[in-house]
């Protein structure tokens, strides 16, 4: 169909970027994060509110690596709060566990990057994917033992 314009053909067959790409490599916490809220994107379709507010929670997950602002915290304070209501309506309605499982997996992301903005106030350590996949880690092993 758009044939005359080759170059727009990736855009048209992946619409949702995946993280962008860094100096470092994003853990396999964010990779699963990034699929599941891709998936989730293109389920839900492109025009969709739900559809715009998972897109919103992508780019909250590839701002991580991003200096902290008022704009930003507040960004990451309504993904969580948005994800948190989806994934107790995705319960709900009977979604499969794989998808809940993914969908948990993106709230502990959130939480994760939240308390290392915390950390990084109190602290001075920056709030990094290697901080919040060391943070994701060690809420999963608390959590699961």
């Amino acid at each position: 169909m758009l044939s005359w314009l080759p170059e727009l053909s990736p855009v048209v067959r992946h619409p949702f970027p995946a993280i962008p790409r860094l100096n470092i490599k994003p853990s396999a916490v964010l990779r699963r994060t990034a699929i599941t809220l891709q998936t989730l994107m293109h389920q839900a379709g492109s025009c969709s509110a739900d559809a715009l507010a998972l897109a919103g929670v992508m780019d909250v997950i590839h701002g991580i690596n991003k200096p902290t602002d008022v704009l930003r915290r507040r960004a990451e304070a309504e993904a969580y709060d948005f994800i948190a209501v989806y994934t107790e309506e995705a319960a709900a309605s009977g979604t499969a566990p794989d998808v809940l499982a993914g969908l948990r997996l993106v709230g502990d992301v959130l939480a994760a990057a939240d308390i290392a903005r915390k950390q990084e106030r109190e602290t001075g350590q920056l709030c990094s994917y290697a901080r919040v996949e060391e943070i994701v880690g060690t809420m999963y092993a608390q959590n699961h033992n």
